[in-house]
């Protein structure tokens, strides 16, 4: 029997209702949610469609965990997409926390109201299709948002009175023991077997001035465990660097150093450091491997020693505070290396404005030149300005080749078109050859079966034929070069050179950059070039044509560097010398030393010695006389390229 529903479930195309079904659960890990309770959510939903409509339906089940604070989770986006795309008649859920455990929630009702698609959320009684929704919707995003803050505050109540009296004890770090059973710091002890490994530890941090990264690489020689309950099996800098400032080690135990903070926009949380006065401490002397006034000796200098790594001293002062770091500024990345592919990072050998290759930090790669990101913000933005000013027009035999792609475009809609109607054919005779023999034999459950299948199938392929038939057909028009590079100018007056928007115009114009060591040939240092590929596809709209991205795409080089005196006069000097100008008086006229008009012509005489029109020559491996390139030499470094790599610099 059919439950009454004021108003009735009603598709949207008249035969076959489509439902997105909505599960979740916050956490399936063992001790927490039974993962199980997805499958139970479906089935009470399955069960109340089933009372409540005997139309054809077919269901879109979105089931995940996570918090229901995030507004990140891909449930959740796929939610907004459905929605979006038309296609379905109705969500289902158990309540609106099962979406969203805020006011987005409410927001997503709204959603679901601008697409024509009836919400229902069962356990909060919200029905879109009913008047006053807007109420309960509210009220209900209301109390879960309260909720998540009540049992927070309650969580967090609980575990700051249990440590004032012992208990909140926290996993063991590495030099610990946990006995089974232990309540409390008084049963923990301390590992007999680290002893000797920890005083090494720290002495190396006083006393040989050793960095985390060495301390690391030296217990990963050692085989040093890395800690009863960690997950990694290798010891990181990062790991050396927590254990080193955990207070445990001088027989202090603390709580409530960070707290966590949700950011609005995403959901998610982040850690920050906690005010001092919610700071908790309690003494375990029994668990101290050091002297309180030792240890506090030993982080202070290694505090001192790493102050000039710091962006700032207070991370509020921070100029990235709060930024995400994928928010950066031009060139950052957007530059690659060419040796082993690995991105351009900020903070070259300890220059905030300086880039250098990530794969040389890490002792991977020989390329540890830098780039300067003032210098590379300028010579990109004029070149980009140049190949903008030097893109071809687009001539009339370009429109016959759109035309050729969009009509095999079109070619292929025909196509899909035609297998639709095939298959509709063949389902109507399947379904009047059932309809026959139901006539002749009678009631058949098996035929019923089918018959409905073929019903629901034929119900698909009439609403994607009616999608393909109702879709618009754009016209091809694409603007002038003209107009191509009056939009670009534009874009790039409008904008101020230091903004993310900015920034991000750039990556969209130079989608790839990579940069390659090159040297004169008659030697000297190390300079980078960059080979970018441009593309103003980003300007210019119809431009999911592939003609259209060849013709608006190119490549190009720009210097990285200054050049020596000895090639930047070259040419003056050579055409100088050849009236007859003397190399003092040559030297005079161009206002550089004589030693510098002498380079000069010698660095011809090279080039015209090795038959080569340019003076600069790709480095394709670490020269054995530059004193400051040693990195490859560290007993660490070993080159590893990412596939495809090293690329070669084109001629």
């Amino acid at each position: 029997m059919i439950a009454f529903l004021n108003p009735p479930l009603a598709p949207r195309d008249g035969r076959t209702l489509r439902i997105v079904i909505a599960c979740r659960v916050s956490d399936p890990r063992p001790g927490k949610q039974d993962e199980r309770s997805l499958g139970d959510q479906e089935a009470e939903h399955r069960r109340w469609i089933e009372e409540h409509t005997d139309l054809p339906y077919e269901v879109e089940v979105v089931a995940g965990s996570g918090s229901g604070e995030s507004l990140e989770r891909e449930e959740f986006s796929q939610l907004n997409d459905l929605v979006a795309s038309g296609n379905y008649d109705l969500v289902l859920t158990e309540d609106l926390g099962r979406i969203a455990r805020r006011v987005h929630a409410h927001l997503f009702g709204e959603h679901c109201v601008d697409h024509d698609v009836r919400l229902i959320a069962l356990n909060d009684g919200v029905d879109t299709a009913t008047s006053g929704w807007q109420d309960r919707s509210i009220f209900s995003s209301w109390h879960h948002e309260r909720s998540n803050r009540d049992t927070s505050d309650r969580i967090k109540r609980t575990h700051r009175n249990r440590f004032n009296h012992g208990g909140a004890l926290a996993l063991p770090i590495f030099g610990y023991r946990k006995p089974l059973g232990a309540k409390g710091d008084e049963d923990l002890e301390k590992d007999p077997a680290c002893e000797a490994i920890l005083k090494e530890w720290f002495r190396k941090l006083d006393e040989d001035d050793a960095s985390y990264s060495e301390i690391a690489d030296w217990l990963n020689e050692q085989g040093a465990p890395t800690g009863p309950y960690c997950r990694q099996e290798k010891w990181t800098c990062q790991m050396v660097t927590r254990i080193t400032h955990n207070w445990l080690l001088k027989g202090v135990r603390f709580r409530n150093k960070r707290q966590t903070r949700r950011n609005n926009k995403t959901g998610k949380y982040r850690s920050e450091k906690a005010a001092p006065e919610d700071l908790l401490t309690r003494p375990v002397p029994h668990l101290a491997y050091f002297d309180e006034a030792y240890y506090d000796h030993v982080v202070a200098k290694l505090d001192q020693r790493n102050r000039k790594f710091r962006r700032a001293e207070d991370p509020r002062d921070d100029p990235l505070y709060l930024q995400p770091k994928k928010r950066t500024r031009f060139p950052g990345q957007s530059i690659r290396c060419g040796i082993c592919g690995r991105a351009y990072v900020f903070g070259g050998h300890g220059q905030r404005d300086h880039l250098m290759c990530s794969g040389a930090r890490e002792y991977k790669c020989w390329n540890a030149f830098t780039v300067d990101e003032n210098l590379a913000r300028e010579r990109f933005g004029c070149a980009i300005f140049r190949v903008i000013e030097s893109l071809p027009a687009f001539e009339p035999e370009f429109q016959d080749m759109m035309q050729e792609e969009f009509a095999n475009n079109q070619a292929q809609r025909s196509s899909k078109l035609e297998e639709i109607d095939a298959e509709l054919a063949k389902i109507a005779r399947g379904t009047n050859n059932i309809i026959s023999v139901l006539r002749e034999v009678g009631t058949s459950m098996a035929l019923r079966t089918e018959l409905q299948r073929l019903e629901r199938r034929n119900a698909e392929l009439q609403w994607q034929r009616n999608q393909i038939i109702s879709a618009p057909r754009p016209t091809i028009r694409l603007p002038s070069m003209d107009e191509v590079k009056e939009l670009a100018r534009r874009e790039f007056t409008r904008l101020s050179r230091d903004s993310h928007q900015f920034s991000q115009l750039l990556r969209e114009l130079l989608p790839s950059i990579l940069v390659f060591p090159i040297r004169l040939c008659d030697g000297g240092a190390i300079y980078l070039r960059s080979v970018a590929t441009f593309s103003a596809t980003s300007l210019v709209p119809r431009t999911d044509l592939e003609v259209v991205k060849q013709r608006l795409s190119t490549t190009f080089s720009v210097d990285l560097f200054v050049p020596p005196q000895r090639e930047l006069y070259r040419e003056q000097v050579v055409q100088m010398r050849g009236q007859g100008i003397s190399e003092r008086r040559v030297a005079e006229r161009l206002r550089i030393t004589t030693t510098a008009a002498q380079r000069a012509a010698s660095l011809q005489r090279e080039m015209d010695r090795r038959g080569i029109d340019s003076p600069w020559l790709p480095v394709v491996a670490p020269p054995n006389d530059m004193l400051k390139l040693r990195r490859h030499l560290h007993a660490r470094y070993v080159f590893s390229p990412l596939q495809g790599f090293p690329h070669r610099l084109p001629v």
